[in-house]
């Protein structure tokens, strides 16, 4: 699938992405067991990582996700 956005469009998404994953990562604190939002807070920074790359390669300069990184990768791709 092919997605164009606008270097604006990239950037609120890219704030939007962060915005979910922290959250995400406070409510798997709460409750480490859940599995399903344990798969999504991966796929959310899986995703968070390529938009990161893609404002790269359009010249933005991305900030870092700080404490996101940490979270545990999902082999399953």
């Amino acid at each position: 699938m092919l997605l164009e956005l606008s270097k604006e469009q990239l950037g609120v998404l890219r704030r939007a992405l962060e915005a979910r994953a922290r959250d995400m990562q406070m409510r798997l604190g709460s409750d480490p067991g859940d599995e399903g939002l344990r798969r999504e807070a991966t796929l959310t920074t899986q995703l968070l990582r390529r938009v990161e790359a893609m404002e790269r390669q359009a010249g933005h300069r991305a900030r870092g996700i700080g404490n996101i990184e940490s979270m545990p990768e999902d082999d399953e791709n």
